[in-house]
């Protein structure tokens, strides 16, 4: 009977992400190493540093394998939940998301966001327990996989908690310490959070380990940080992590429509495509199939704030005429899929880029009384959309003022990618006028999404969120 918070996980499952790392091979740069049999799963794959580093090479491989948390549906389902995206098909699971009305067995909730999330928190458990105890791998290589296995930990209880509130804080891989555990109080997972972010600061090297940026380095746990910084209102420790991105030497904004590739400079953190044939999750859901009309589409007061002459408009939206209707949807990226022969993705999920600490940035200064600076970071952003600059259109900005045009570019600058818009409407204070405003059957509860019915009846001692049965 499955009776953990971690619904049915096995050796099996770890030996599939082992095996992950080995069948991509041939398009995703993982190690050729020789794929073990079960007997080798645990202590054994950690005996040598290629299949350690497989091992952990195969936990990015099926984050980027379906739609999940860290794979498109927090940039997706986000978005249809608050202002952002409009839903057009009839698909049950997601009609709750856009309609505000969740149930506790909402099939997207439990298996994108909740079941996906402890599954993956299992084997970066899994991973961080065979390095620790490993005595075979160098000691540079060992940190470095111990500091991604960290970041990654972090990442997906950062986004657990923006959804969920309180959350199982599990560490280990032992049932006996999983199967009834109770929810974890918000301030201990986002100290934990914290923890696992400084360490894998320390543990990682500024040099990315592969020649992409689909693996963490220094930066990525750094800019993460930042943002952990900037949710939690510790205006200068945001501040701080973010400058040292910024001028870390390896990033630079590109033009607007190089700003997901694979080879983009202004990525900080990113998902390598393993799917044969796909660019990203975001691009196979957002862009429409043929004649067909857009499933996702930009609200009607998303797409009003865009300023006129904002070149993100026109590169990062696009447009198609279904029955006379006009359906603009996002196209940041710009591939659905290619099953040519011999395709390689050219576009990879963008998870952390440069752009946006320049904009936490900005706000942190705002808040610390640096109004010069707070307008050099906004600029830097209203430049590549070929917007007027704030320090030439209006120097005498006020504060307020200047506070409400960092929250509206941040709307435009990040729409559609990792609940940006749905974690700064909570964060603002603001979430329930906006939503009760185009949401009918808005309740203040629904600020956090319900706990999966199913996992509530194999462990009773998680409580369930306020408005939901």
């Amino acid at each position: 009977m499955k009776r953990t918070v971690i619904k049915s996980i096995t050796a099996k499952y770890f030996l599939y992400i082992f095996l992950a790392a080995v069948c991509v091979t041939a398009c995703s740069k993982m190690l050729d190493v020789p794929v073990p049999d079960n007997k080798t799963i645990g202590k054994q794959v950690f005996a040598n540093k290629d299949s350690a580093a497989a091992a952990v090479s195969g936990i990015y491989s099926v984050l980027s394998l379906s739609t999940n948390l860290i794979s498109g549906a927090t940039s997706v389902y986000t978005g249809v939940y608050c202002d952002e995206l409009v839903y057009t098909a009839a698909q049950p699971s997601i009609v709750e998301f856009y309609n505000a009305a969740l149930s506790a067995d909402n099939t997207t909730v439990r298996e994108f966001f909740w079941n996906a999330a402890y599954r993956y928190i299992y084997s970066v458990n899994a991973c961080i327990e065979g390095l620790e105890g490993s005595k075979d791998i160098p000691a540079a290589l060992k940190n470095q996989l111990l500091g991604e296995c960290h970041f990654l930990r972090a990442l997906i209880y950062f986004h657990l908690t923006n959804c969920f509130g309180a959350v199982p804080l599990v560490k280990l891989t032992s049932y006996l310490e999983n199967e009834r555990m109770p929810r974890t109080p918000v301030t201990t997972v986002e100290g934990f959070i914290e923890s696992e972010l400084v360490t894998a600061k320390t543990l990682l090297a500024t040099a990315y380990p592969s020649t992409d940026r689909a693996r963490a380095n220094k930066w990525s746990a750094g800019a993460l940080l930042a943002t952990y910084y900037l949710h939690r209102k510790q205006w200068a420790a945001a501040e701080r992590e973010a400058t040292d991105v910024i001028n870390a030497g390896y990033y630079r904004l590109e033009p607007l429509n190089n700003v997901f590739l694979a080879v983009s400079n202004e990525a900080i953190f990113q998902l390598q495509p393993v799917l044969t044939g796909y660019n990203t999750m975001e691009g196979n859901w957002l862009i429409p199939a043929g004649a067909a009309r857009p499933s996702f589409a930009l609200t009607d007061s998303l797409l009003a704030a865009f300023e006129p002459g904002d070149k993100r408009l026109t590169e990062w939206v696009r447009s198609k005429t279904v029955s006379g209707r006009a359906y603009y949807y996002p196209f940041k990226y710009r591939k659905r899929s290619d099953f040519s022969p011999g395709f390689v993705p050219t576009e990879y999920t963008t998870v952390l880029r440069l752009a946006e600490m320049y904009l936490l940035r900005a706000e942190c200064r705002l808040a610390l009384g640096q109004l010069p600076g707070a307008i050099e970071d906004i600029d830097m952003v209203r430049r590549r959309a070929e917007l007027p600059l704030i320090e030439q259109t209006d120097p005498e900005i006020t504060a307020e003022e200047l506070s409400i045009k960092i929250m509206h570019e941040r709307r435009i600058e990040l729409f559609g990618e990792w609940g940006h818009r749905w974690y700064d409407l909570r964060r603002s204070g603001k979430v329930n006028e906006v939503m009760k405003a185009i949401k009918t059957r808005w309740q203040d509860t629904d600020t956090l999404w319900p706990i999966p019915a199913s996992q509530i009846l194999l462990n009773p001692a998680l409580e369930q969120n306020p408005g939901y049965k």
